[in-house]
């Protein structure tokens, strides 16, 4: 990893990938987007420690880098991206990214904690949202990649 960001409780990385543990990543068009949402969910209670925005830039040329993995990490990503775990949402978020968007972290450590998070995000209209579990990642809201035929 090029960078820990030190707003994040828990490791940030895992096998050398990004894997921001225990948070909702939540991807938006843009960082005037992602910028609004954090200042709503900091209206309803949450924490400087608890939510923050990040641009695009950011997440994927500093959080999201791999240039320190070794190369026991670097097998373990390629394969993460051959069965299509983390690897994957990296390539997406790094679509959004060089797409003008950003990103907004939550910290939801539990289900509960989650719930609430997400009774907040979800009227912020996120292009996407999935929380980083100990042993898994579960999509909160994402986009459909085909459109059925009208």
């Amino acid at each position: 990893m090029k960078t820990h960001w030190e707003f994040f409780k828990e490791s940030d990385h895992s096998f050398g990938m990004f894997y921001p543990r225990h948070y909702i990543l939540a991807g938006f068009d843009s960082y005037a987007q992602a910028r609004r949402a954090e200042e709503e969910l900091r209206r309803q209670g949450f924490t400087d420690g608890e939510v923050r925005s990040a641009t695009g830039e950011f997440v994927v040329n500093e959080l999201e880098s791999a240039d320190g993995a070794n190369f026991v990490d670097r097998a373990k990503a390629w394969v993460a991206r051959f069965v299509g775990t983390e690897a994957g949402y990296i390539d997406d978020d790094l679509e959004l990214a060089r797409n003008g968007g950003a990103f907004l972290f939550i910290y939801a450590p539990t289900d509960p904690d989650c719930r609430r998070a997400m009774a907040a995000l979800e009227p912020q209209r996120p292009v996407f949202a999935r929380r980083y579990l100990s042993m898994a990642i579960e999509r909160l809201i994402y986009p459909a990649r085909v459109q059925p035929d009208v």
